[in-house]
């Protein structure tokens, strides 16, 4: 099967941190200037493209910049007013669903045109699914277009700022990296461990893990200059971890689209023969996931009892 989004997901953030290094001496507030300025750019690249095209790259990558810049606010949230903060991460979660309503669709039509493992030919569901990706593109353009999306972001970064200029802040950026990356693998571990204890968890758990991941993905790249690693979990083992997920996820999008939109979806025998097809996608996949979860599981632990 097809890596639909994991592996795009990848390319996206390494074209937005090519430019975005922070170094040790730097403020608080001139960090945040340096993370966030690439991710301003690709926003408004984003957006302008996705005015003019219906190429499913933009909305993935306008997706992914909106949950890294979610995860910066998160990053920063001990130094500017919560509830701005808190506000303004629910902003970029709205438009980054939003933008996630197309490209669902499109995991779902490439699921569907894989043919390696498939029972018989799915070209007439995947005719129905163009139609109604077509009519999600036209509310992401216009839910996007109205939230004035530039304007939005300039005026968060600007409270930011000016809070961050105006705090005195004793304690050097890398303190402030390591603690605010402990937290966020602090969380991950209690979410992994909840997960792998219960022998019925489903799917929710498996999110849970995914979204806690990938907030310790995206701190590790903001200040991997200033962090030393070592021998504890990485980047390239999130990733690793991430991938196995994101296929998970991609498959149960999936299928909750062909299961809320049946009934525009045309010949019922069909549609239930791509949702039984999911369904054995997912039990597969649940399988990888997990084993792939134990290990990356295994190494947060050691680093935890290392730390003690």
């Amino acid at each position: 099967m097809r890596d639909v989004a994991s592996t795009q997901e990848r390319t996206s953030d390494n074209a937005g941190r090519r430019t975005s290094t922070v170094s040790a001496n730097m403020s608080p507030a001139a960090a945040f200037s340096t993370l966030v300025t690439p991710m301003v750019a690709t926003v408004a690249q984003r957006v302008g493209t996705l005015c003019v095209s219906a190429d499913p790259e933009s909305l993935h990558k306008l997706r992914v910049v909106l949950r890294r810049l979610r995860s910066l606010w998160w990053a920063y949230d001990p130094l500017i007013d919560g509830s701005q903060a808190r506000r303004q991460r629910r902003e970029f979660k709205a438009l980054a669903d939003s933008a996630g309503q197309t490209r669902d669709w499109d995991i779902l039509k490439h699921l569907l045109a894989d043919d390696a493992q498939m029972p018989h030919s799915f070209a007439a569901l995947i005719e129905r699914v163009d139609l109604l990706r077509g009519d999600a593109l036209l509310h992401s353009r216009t839910t996007i277009a109205a939230a004035n999306v530039e304007a939005l972001l300039a005026q968060g970064i600007a409270d930011v700022m000016l809070q961050l200029e105006a705090r005195p802040f004793d304690e050097p950026l890398v303190g402030f990296a390591a603690d605010r990356i402990a937290t966020a693998k602090k969380a991950l571990r209690k979410r992994m461990k909840r997960l792998l204890r219960d022998q019925h968890a489903g799917y929710a758990e498996f999110h849970e893990v995914r979204i806690a991941a990938k907030k310790v993905r995206y701190l590790l790249e903001f200040f991997a200059p200033l962090i030393d690693s070592g021998n504890g979990i990485g980047i390239v083992e999130l990733t690793q971890m991430q991938d196995e997920l994101g296929k998970l996820n991609d498959i149960v999008s999936s299928e909750s689209l062909l299961l809320v939109h049946k009934d525009r979806l045309g010949e019922c025998g069909m549609v239930d023969d791509a949702i039984a097809y999911l369904r054995y996608l997912k039990g597969h996949h649940m399988q990888s996931a997990d084993a792939s979860l134990r290990a990356v599981g295994d190494m947060l632990a050691s680093e935890h009892s290392g730390s003690d």
